[in-house]
């Protein structure tokens, strides 16, 4: 088609002046194999589709580049390989089941206990930091192992905060300790029971908290850090059945280990820390 189209484009041109045919030809020529190149580029690019949560900044899909730097971080890399990275947002335990179904290919971010039927990569994409706080008037810190006696502490439903954490919730779910919400609102919802004492103890990740503060203009006063657990890795992960499932994991791997993309993630996350 290409030789085709170049042919006819000689023909027509054959009525100017042969000094003048030469040029145009050769600029015919190059427009048309570019426009080529183009769509055999596009025809050829893979897609991987992940799901995640409103978990700003790290994946705050609403937000754009502003409040979403996990995507743009794999963006960048996974376009290096021709591969274009689509991020669709849900309440969590509804994204960790459409990747576990297939719907998805995966979970932009995700820990070993939040999805143990995925595959995850070999090398974390970043670290997180769960802290907990309380109401001023409280006078429990945190200590490990975690001991809360009858405070009641509230969690986000489906979340992997730490084993320690998780191990917790998990023994006392039915219990009035725990108070479970879900949703992209959750953490907010936390901060206001807390602020109007309704749950004794809540548990976020450092950063998350910060930038909800900050985006939303909270009043945080009457709220204290009460301690922190050591910080914990987060990884990509992906459906076992996937067909290029080996081919993926290999890409990332090998670029999250690169000296020069930990250094840009690190510069991402700066921008985040208030």
């Amino acid at each position: 088609m290409l030789y085709e189209n170049f042919i006819n484009c000689e023909n027509f041109l054959k009525l100017y002046k042969p000094s003048f045919l030469s040029a145009i030809i050769y600029v015919c020529y190059l427009t048309l194999t570019a426009c080529s190149f183009i769509a055999y580029a596009n025809d050829n690019q893979k897609q991987l589709t992940l799901a995640t949560t409103q978990w700003c900044p790290y994946t705050c899909v609403s937000q754009g580049d502003k409040g979403n730097l996990i995507g743009k971080y794999l963006s960048d890399i996974l376009a290096k390989h021709n591969i274009h990275l689509s991020v669709q947002s849900y309440p969590w335990a509804r994204a960790v089941r459409l990747a576990e179904n297939k719907t998805v290919d995966g979970l932009l971010t995700a820990t070993h206990a939040e999805a143990p039927n995925l595959s995850f990569t070999e090398h974390p994409i970043a670290n997180f930091q769960v802290c907990f706080y309380s109401h001023q008037a409280s006078h429990w810190r945190y200590q490990s192992p975690l001991r809360l006696d009858n405070l009641t502490l509230g969690v986000i439903k489906g979340y992997g905060y730490q084993k320690e954490i998780d191990d917790y919730v998990s023994f006392n779910q039915s219990s009035e300790k725990i108070i479970s919400l879900s949703g992209d609102q959750g953490l907010l919802r936390l901060i206001a029971m807390l602020k109007k004492q309704r749950v004794d103890v809540i548990v976020a990740d450092k950063l998350v908290l910060n930038w909800q503060a900050k985006s939303n203009r909270l009043d945080l006063t009457g709220i204290r850090n009460v301690g922190c657990t050591a910080a914990q890795p987060f990884y990509l992960a992906l459906n076992s059945d996937l067909p290029e499932l080996h081919t993926f994991l290999n890409i990332l791997n090998n670029e999250f280990v690169l000296p020069e993309n930990q250094k840009k993630l690190e510069k991402l996350i700066e921008q985040y820390s208030f």
